[in-house]
């Protein structure tokens, strides 16, 4: 699992207009592209990425001069000697890896190669700004391969065209922290420029929030803090931590705590709380969704009032506070919050607009609201935009940086599987912009046999110039995979938009039902061949069947082979997978094989039940009788039978016995089965619902896979 060190030099990775796309644009006037739809001359259709040769997120922007962008990011693992997880998780991880990128990004949306970059192990990149001169100020961590908690703040600084200065700090960084000293971690999570050129850093020591600021050259200004640091003792930052410089010199600082919840901090010039903003300096965040409240985002309007937004309750939100801290009765962002999960970047554009990024149910989108927090339905497609990656499987892509360029278009970056992308929008301008076609549902469609059929959507997202279509077919799955004409109809066909047409399209796949039960069975529907100029995103829906014997269980035996000695009792475990209404029970039947039935073993039927809820594995003892021939092993077989309540056996219902040679030990029996969790499946659905759910998981992680080791969303 340990990844090489990742360097700072990017391959190139382009995208051009499709020819089709303006050869359509020849023949008739088309629909203009709105502000807020897809730039088709950045990339691939607006998108640069994935970008593969990329590790990590990105996680901040900076505008060019040349129109091109500065991105930055990074990534961070634990490392553990084991091969095995649970061995890692149980016993702790052995240290971090890190890796980081910054780079620069051309006007067409392919990475300058022209730029070469520093090359700076262990470290992780969360934020940079750009000087006046050129150079670039990038601040995140630096972290330790043999410890977790061991980490440093690090500042550093890049001449124009990549390497590092090394007029600031040691040979251009400067690190804060102790190191190979334990439970000690520095982190810097964000930093911005003081009109002098200071430097002012925000992150984390520990438990406590901390603002460093330094001179031009890296060294720690006296005048600020305790020799150039505040510290928040006791305000507890753990994931996304921002400073912005205010008109009269002082600073703001939000961050969102563990158990604190969200807080804006207010400092004077001098790095000491400022008593005039809040209660004594400090705005514990409130919002009407609940106290669970997460700030990933804030930006400073001209007239000192500060846009706040993130989430509560699983809801996302956009509110804004006045100058003294108080809560902004003239903004209401009401879209904001029917719209997103979690919303994660904000921008401010012309006229009082403000732009705001965030994850839904149907992934990730961009939307335009006016001053008072009304969603500005000239942009993009009534407000928002949506983020429709290219991708095989849906991805969930979380935007992390926004920037407004001078003619109102937005440039977007983030983070989608571990990899960055960039998104650029078109501005008051407009253009012919064909859009993107791919699947609406974001991971898997569940259905059950049965149901006649099944429904996928395709839609058509960032712009609707032109007339565009795509081709579909229906396949069987790699893993856990129907059987077309078996357990689906198999089809073909092709969907059309007309110019000027965003309406959903609905694919319809009849699913069949068999005489025999089965377990977790997939297959895909797949989009290829886009025609008129447009760009393919979500390219596959997996459609996932679920086990018979809804909503009642499934039985089965798991846990094989069973064995036994004479005189001791065979220990069989009987499954009841998937489902748990109502009361049910199965008959375990014994078959003699080379053992016989009354003389090796009691040959009894057996009935095992569950009650309604119940589906815990349950243990059958089955007596082996002892004689006094000496004899080789011998076997029997147990068959399931005979199932009530409306549940069903599954296609392991038989299991083999085996009795040890007399005088020999038994083999090992299986270890105890843990009880269920509760809830739905009996413990076990073994090899099809551990894949069902190693696929669900690499495919539907969203938003909570951002764990410690991405610790802020700007």
């Amino acid at each position: 699992m340990n990844k090489q060190i990742a360097k700072l030099i990017p391959l190139l990775a382009r995208g051009v207009l499709p020819s089709a796309a303006v050869a359509s644009g020849l023949l008739s006037p088309l629909a203009l592209g709105a502000p807020g739809d897809l730039d088709p001359f950045f990339g691939n259709v607006g998108r640069l990425g994935p970008i593969v040769d990329l590790n990590g997120p990105a996680w901040s922007l900076e505008a060019l001069d040349s129109d091109g962008i500065l991105l930055a990011g990074g990534d961070a693992e634990f490392l553990c000697d084991s091969d095995e997880f649970y061995h890692c998780a149980y016993y702790g991880y052995d240290g971090l890896e890190a890796t980081n990128f910054v780079t620069s990004v051309s006007g067409a949306g392919s990475i300058d190669l022209t730029f070469h970059e520093a090359t700076l192990a262990h470290i992780q990149v969360f934020d940079v700004v750009l000087q006046p001169d050129g150079k670039v100020v990038a601040v995140g961590r630096r972290v330790s391969r043999t410890s977790t908690t061991d980490q440093q703040l690090v500042v550093f600084r890049l001449e124009r065209g990549g390497p590092l200065d090394g007029t600031f700090g040691n040979g251009g960084i400067v690190e804060l922290g102790s190191a190979g000293t334990a439970m000690v971690r520095h982190i810097g999570t964000s930093v911005v420029l003081d009109p002098d050129g200071r430097i002012v850093i925000a992150g984390s020591r520990d438990n406590d929030l901390i603002v460093l600021r330094l001179l031009a050259d890296g060294s720690f200004d006296n005048s600020f803090g305790t020799s150039g640091i505040f510290v928040g003792i006791g305000i507890t930052p753990s994931s996304a931590t921002h400073v912005m410089s205010t008109a009269g010199g002082g600073y703001r600082v939000s961050h969102s705590g563990e158990y604190s919840g969200c807080e804006i901090v207010a400092l004077t010039s001098g790095g000491t709380l400022d008593n005039t903003f809040g209660t004594s300096g400090i705005v514990p965040f409130e919002t009407p969704l609940g106290v669970s409240v997460a700030c990933n985002a804030t930006v400073m309007q001209p007239d000192g009032r500060l846009l706040v937004a993130g989430n509560s309750l699983g809801q996302g939100f956009a509110t804004r506070l006045l100058t003294s801290g108080q809560s902004d009765p003239s903004f209401a962002a009401n879209a904001v919050s029917a719209a997103m999960e979690d919303a994660t970047a904000l921008a401010l554009g012309d006229g009082g607009s403000i732009f705001v990024a965030g994850s839904g149910v149907n992934g990730a989108s961009i939307m335009r609201l006016q001053a008072n927090g009304e969603l500005d339905v000239l942009f993009g497609n009534g407000g928002s935009t949506q983020i429709d990656l290219p991708s095989e499987f849906g991805t969930y892509p979380l935007v992390h940086d926004l920037i407004v360029r001078p003619d109102g278009g937005v440039v977007a970056a983030g983070g989608s599987s571990n990899l960055p992308f960039v998104i650029r929008l078109l501005g008051a301008g407009g253009g012919d912009v064909p859009g993107i076609l791919g699947f609406t549902q974001q991971f898997s469609v569940s259905t059950t046999e049965g149901t006649q059929e099944v429904v996928v959507n395709v839609r058509r997202t960032g712009g609707d110039s032109g007339s565009v279509s795509v081709a579909y077919q229906t396949a069987a799955e790699v893993w856990l995979p129907a059987t077309g004409g078996q357990d689906f109809v198999e089809i073909a066909g092709r969907l059309t938009w007309d110019d000027g047409d965003r309406t959903e399209r609905a694919i319809h796949v009849s699913v069949l039902a068999d005489d025999s039960p089965e377990e977790y069975e997939q297959f895909r529907v797949m989009l290829s061949d886009a025609q008129g100029g447009a760009g393919l995103g979500t390219r596959n829906a997996t459609v996932i069947i679920g086990p018979d014997g809804g909503p009642f269980g499934q039985f089965s035996f798991e846990l094989q082979p069973f064995g036994a000695t004479e005189s001791a009792s065979a220990q069989v475990y009987v499954f009841r997978n998937y489902y748990s209404t109502g009361a049910v029970s199965v008959t375990l039947t014994l078959i003699g094989g080379t053992a016989t039935a009354g003389d090796d073993f009691a040959p009894e039927p057996v009935m095992v039940s569950w009650a309604d809820g119940e589906s815990d594995p349950k243990v059958v003892q089955i007596p082996i009788r002892n004689d006094t021939t000496q004899e080789g092993k011998e076997v029997f077989t147990v068959e399931l039978s005979n199932p009530t309540g409306g549940a069903v056996i599954g296609p392991r219902s038989s299991a083999t016995v085996t009795i040890a040679a007399s005088d020999q030990p038994p083999p090992p029996p299986p270890p105890p089965p843990k009880p269920s969790s509760g809830g739905g499946g009996g413990a076990f659905g073994y090899l099809s619902l551990l894949l069902l759910g190693l696929i669900t998981f690499l495919r539907s992680a969203r938003m909570t896979v951002r764990s410690l080791l991405a610790p802020l969303s700007r």
